[in-house]
C-alpha cells in the first residue's frame, strides 16, 4: 500500500512537471522573446543578451531548443492566423534548412562578431564556421546543394569579413579554410526549391502557408495568368536595397503603424500574411501587377526550373523596372520563395 502511494505521488509530481514545462509561456508574446532570444544571430533585436551554444543557428542544441518552443506554444490560445504561423514552422523542421547554417541573405557572422566586441565567444565562432562547413559536405551527401545566387552571396559575406582588420587570428584561419572550401563548390544547376531533394514539398508548404489555402502549383501558375493577360506592363517604384536581410514583402510593410505579432524570424517576428490581409483589398492596378508577376515569376522558379535569365526576362515583360530592379526581385524570390503568394487568393479570385 505504501509503495502503491510513493509511486502515485512520484507520478502527480513527474505529470505537474511536465505541465510547468508545457505552459511556460502565458502569451505568444512571451513565446516571440523566447524565439528571439535563441534567433539573435540571425535577426538581432539590438539588446545584447547572453550567449550559450543554443544560439548558433542550427547547430544541435539550436534545433532542440527551438523544437521545444514550438511545442510548449502548442499549449497556447492562438489567433486562426498566428496558429497558421506556428503549423508552419512545425511542418518547416522536417525540411532541410538544418543543413544550410548560414541563412546566405543574412549576415550571421556579423553580428557573431558584433557581439564578440563585448563578450569573448570567438572560439564558439570559430567551432560554428568549422559546423558549417562540415553540414554542407553532409548536405552533398545527401544530394544538397546551395544554388549559384546563394553561392555566390556566401563568398561575398566570407570575402567581406576576411578583410576585417579587426578579426580575431583564429576566425581568420579558419574562414579562410571556409573560403577555400567554397571556392572549389559546385552548386547546384536548379536555382530553384525544386532543385533540391525534397524541395517539391518544402515549396509546395511554403505556398499553402503565404497563400492560405493548399492548391498544387500548376493551378496556382493557371490562375496567376488567366489574371495577368487582362493586365497591361506596368511600372511599380521598388526600393532597390544594399542587401536581401529583409525580404520585399517585409519592406513593403516596414511602415505599418499596427505591428502584427509573428514568430519566424525569416519574417522579422511579423505577421506578413496578417498585413497582406488587411492591405489587399487597397491594392492600386500597378501594385496587382507587381504581386501577380512575383507569384508567376516564384512559380517559375520553384516549380518550373527556370533559369536567372528566364526569371528576368519574365518580369521584364510584365513590369516597366531597371535591369538592376530585375535583379534585386529575382534573388529576392530565390531567398524568399511563395513569399508573394501572401496576395494570392485576393488577386487571382474572378
Amino acid at each position: 500500500m505504501i509503495k502503491h502511494l510513493i509511486w502515485i505521488c512520484f507520478l502527480a509530481l513527474f505529470l505537474s512537471a511536465c505541465g510547468d514545462t508545457n505552459n511556460q509561456y502565458q502569451s505568444k508574446e512571451q513565446a516571440q522573446q523566447a524565439l528571439q532570444t535563441l534567433n539573435q544571430f540571425l535577426r538581432p533585436t539590438g539588446e545584447i543578451k547572453p550567449v550559450n551554444e543554443q544560439q548558433f543557428p542550427f547547430s544541435d542544441a539550436y534545433l532542440k531548443e527551438r523544437h521545444s518552443i514550438y511545442q510548449a506554444m502548442q499549449t497556447l490560445e492562438l489567433t486562426p492566423v498566428a496558429q497558421r504561423t506556428l503549423d508552419y514552422l512545425i511542418i518547416a523542421e522536417r525540411f532541410p534548412q538544418r543543413y544550410f547554417t548560414w541563412p546566405v541573405y543574412i549576415p550571421v557572422l556579423d553580428n557573431m562578431l558584433a557581439y564578440n566586441q563585448q563578450h569573448d565567444i570567438t572560439a564558439n565562432i570559430n567551432n560554428w564556421l568549422s559546423f558549417t562547413q562540415q553540414q554542407l559536405i553532409l548536405a552533398k551527401e545527401s544530394k544538397l546543394r546551395l544554388n549559384s545566387i546563394e553561392l555566390n552571396a556566401l563568398q561575398a559575406q566570407v570575402t567581406k569579413n576576411l578583410a576585417r582588420v579587426d578579426l580575431p587570428e583564429n576566425l581568420k584561419h579558419t574562414l579562410t579554410e571556409f573560403n577555400d572550401y567554397l571556392a572549389l563548390y559546385a552548386p547546384r544547376g536548379s536555382v530553384g526549391l525544386h532543385g533540391i531533394s525534397n524541395g517539391g514539398s518544402w515549396y509546395q508548404s511554403k505556398l499553402n502557408y503565404f497563400s492560405g489555402v493548399t492548391k498544387a502549383p500548376i493551378n496556382w501558375l493557371v490562375a496567376v495568368q488567366s489574371q495577368l493577360k487582362e493586365m497591361q506592363q506596368e511600372a511599380y517604384s521598388i526600393h532597390v536595397a544594399v542587401d536581401h536581410r529583409y525580404s520585399v514583402l517585409a519592406q513593403r510593410f516596414a511602415l505599418s503603424n499596427k505591428k502584427l505579432v509573428g514568430f519566424d524570424w525569416a519574417q522579422d517576428y511579423q505577421s506578413l500574411i496578417g498585413y497582406a490581409g488587411q492591405a489587399a483589398t487597397g491594392l492600386s492596378n500597378e501594385e496587382r501587377t507587381f504581386w501577380l508577376a512575383m507569384m508567376e515569376t516564384d512559380l517559375g522558379i520553384h516549380y518550373h526550373a527556370w533559369t536567372v535569365q528566364q526569371a528576368k526576362v519574365n518580369l521584364l515583360k510584365r513590369l516597366k523596372m531597371t535591369p538592376q530592379q530585375v535583379d534585386y526581385l529575382v534573388a529576392d524570390i530565390i531567398f524568399y520563395p511563395a513569399q508573394s503568394f501572401a496576395f494570392a487568393t485576393l488577386l487571382t479570385t474572378s
